[in-house]
């Protein structure tokens, strides 16, 4: 992908009202997994960097690991997570920590009893919690700052369930007559201000397969037959034209950003298109 790609999909996605960042800054990953769990190893080899956003990153000093067990699913960190810590900050009650005990590592939250004495605690009631004594050798490395999940993955069953459902619940469309494709022709029309304005009308009745994919010719005749004396008529080189980028495909996949027409003409061109469904009463 291109400089250029990657800045139009990110401004496509912005006028969307997403807020895609930009993974252009390395951060220490270490290869070792921190367990969710009993404390354990970690290891002290930065194996790898890893792309993040400067938008994550802080001024403070950090660096990330990997997640392993369960302890801390209620607080939405899994495993086969990556946790971002930073360090060099003050902890208080109710950060997730990242600690080293007797020279083990450890994730779990931070919490003071009302006597004082720290805790770690785990967010899943299979685990309990347990306190920080002073005969052990603790060091609160740093503060997790964001879970970065997993690549998502759905099961396929799954998938199949709620795809079989979906076309368990779909029903035939009813065929819509001849009647009732010219009442809205014609009522239409007093819409058409521009002749290229009726590939919006074609590609309804395509949709709803009034007219078939190319059928150009057949549908100009039948406009012309309707409203011979319409000022603006249709032309099958004019629908040609207009049967590009995100318009050659169903009108639900118009898209502003990918249309032939911009800002109040593209607005023009959809209102056109669902008032032919509605008047086609589909």
């Amino acid at each position: 992908m291109t400089s250029k790609e990657l800045k139009d999909i990110l401004q496509r996605l912005e006028a969307r009202g997403w807020q895609p960042m930009v993974c252009d800054t390395p951060v220490p990953f270490y290869e070792s997994d921190v367990l969710c769990g009993e404390p354990t190893g970690i290891g002290d080899i930065v194996e790898e960097t890893r792309m993040l956003p400067k938008e994550f990153l802080s001024m403070q000093p950090e660096f990330i690991v990997t997640v392993k067990g369960d302890s801390m699913k209620d607080a939405g960190i899994v495993e086969g997570d990556a946790v971002k810590v930073e360090t060099g900050i003050s902890i208080h009650d109710g950060d997730i920590v990242l600690a080293m005990i007797d020279g083990d590592f450890t994730l779990k939250c931070y919490c003071e009893d009302e006597e004082g004495t720290p805790w770690l605690v785990p967010q899943n009631p299979a685990y309990e919690p347990f306190s920080l004594k002073e005969t052990q050798n603790v060091w609160i490395l740093g503060r997790v700052s964001k879970v970065i999940k997993q690549t998502p993955r759905i099961n396929f069953r799954s998938c199949m369930k709620l795809i079989k459902k979906a076309k368990a619940g779909q029903t035939e469309p009813r065929e819509i007559g001849q009647m009732q494709v010219s009442r809205a022709i014609r009522e239409i029309a007093q819409s058409i201000t521009v002749a290229r304005q009726w590939y919006a009308v074609f590609r309804t009745m395509a949709d709803l397969c009034v007219v078939g994919e190319n059928d150009y010719d057949l549908f100009v005749e039948m406009v012309k037959k309707e409203v011979p004396e319409h000022a603006s008529l249709p032309s099958r080189v004019e629908l040609q034209r207009m049967a590009v980028d995100s318009f050659a495909k169903p009108v639900v996949l118009w898209r502003l950003g990918n249309a032939p027409v911009q800002g109040k003409r593209y607005n023009d061109y959809l209102a056109i298109a669902q008032k032919t469904r509605q008047l086609l009463g589909a």
